[in-house]
């Protein structure tokens, strides 16, 4: 796929087509591990742009970072080390179904959230309705 063993910043944000910006924002969000020269200058192997392309291609599918951190670790694995594109193609099919299933499940607790909410607002209600209507009782009981 590439010709060389390490790239430049400049040089990886024009092989995955993302502004530098974008690739430093998802190494801090994404906990990427991301060499660095004698300088403190950042430089990417051909491992770290196969990463920022499955990191680009989740983003496509609507993926959020904070799904696509859980599965980091089984993209720096071994399921790249060989160059066979079957072996990838299956990697990204159980890569998707993965982050389905992760996306399924976040929305699942957000709906349980969801109804913990209401459930606390319709209490609160029925408390405030409840003091309402024990205040109104005393008041006719003073009178």
């Amino acid at each position: 796929m590439l010709s060389r063993d390490i790239y430049t910043m400049t040089e990886a944000s024009g092989i995955v087509e993302e502004r530098s910006s974008v690739l430093r924002y998802w190494e801090d969000e994404l906990c990427l591990h991301i060499a660095r020269n004698q300088r403190g200058h950042r430089y990417y192997t051909e491992k770290d742009i196969e990463v920022l392309f499955c990191i680009k291609e989740l983003k496509k599918k609507g993926h959020q970072l904070k799904e696509i951190k859980e599965v980091i670790p089984m993209m720096y694995g071994d399921a790249f080390s060989k160059e066979e594109e079957e072996r990838k193609e299956e990697f990204y099919r159980i890569l998707d179904k993965l982050m389905q299933e992760l996306q399924k499940k976040n929305q699942q607790e957000e709906r349980y959230k969801r109804v913990d909410e209401a459930i606390r607002q319709h209490q609160l209600a029925r408390r405030q309705v409840a003091a309402t209507q024990e205040n109104t009782k005393k008041k006719k009981q003073k009178v």
